[in-house]
C-alpha cells in the first residue's frame, strides 16, 4: 500500500511523536486528579427544631443488666456468640455489647 512512501525513521517519529502525546495528556490527568483532594465536600446541615415539646421527648427506660452467666441453655449461648461474632465482623478489635438475649417462637 504504502511501499516505499514511509521510510523506517518516518514510522519511528511518528510513534515517538504519538507515545509523547499520550504520556503528555496522562500526566494532564494525573495533574487534574491530584488536585480533587482540595477541593471540599458538600456538608449536610441538619437543622434541628427547637420547638419541642418535652413531651416528645423519649423517657429513658431502665433496664436490668444483663448477666450472660445466667443463661442456661446451649443453645441461647451459641445464638448469642453467633450474634456477636457477626456484628464484630472482620474488625479484631470490636467492642461488641450484648443487651438482651430472649428466645422467639
Amino acid at each position: 500500500m504504502f511501499k516505499g512512501q514511509i521510510s523506517l525513521i518516518t514510522s519511528l517519529e511518528i510513534t515517538l511523536i504519538s507515545m509523547l502525546v499520550v504520556f503528555v495528556i496522562l500526566a494532564i490527568l494525573a495533574f487534574v486528579l491530584s488536585l480533587f483532594k482540595y477541593i471540599p465536600t458538600e456538608k449536610v446541615i441538619k437543622e434541628v427544631k427547637k420547638t419541642q415539646a418535652p413531651a416528645d421527648v423519649p423517657k429513658k427506660v431502665e433496664r436490668e443488666r444483663f448477666d450472660p452467666s445466667k443463661i442456661t441453655s446451649e443453645e441461647m449461648k451459641v445464638a448469642m456468640m453467633v450474634a456477636c461474632i457477626e456484628a464484630a465482623g472482620e474488625d479484631k478489635n470490636a467492642n461488641v455489647r450484648v443487651v438482651g438475649i430472649k428466645e422467639l417462637n
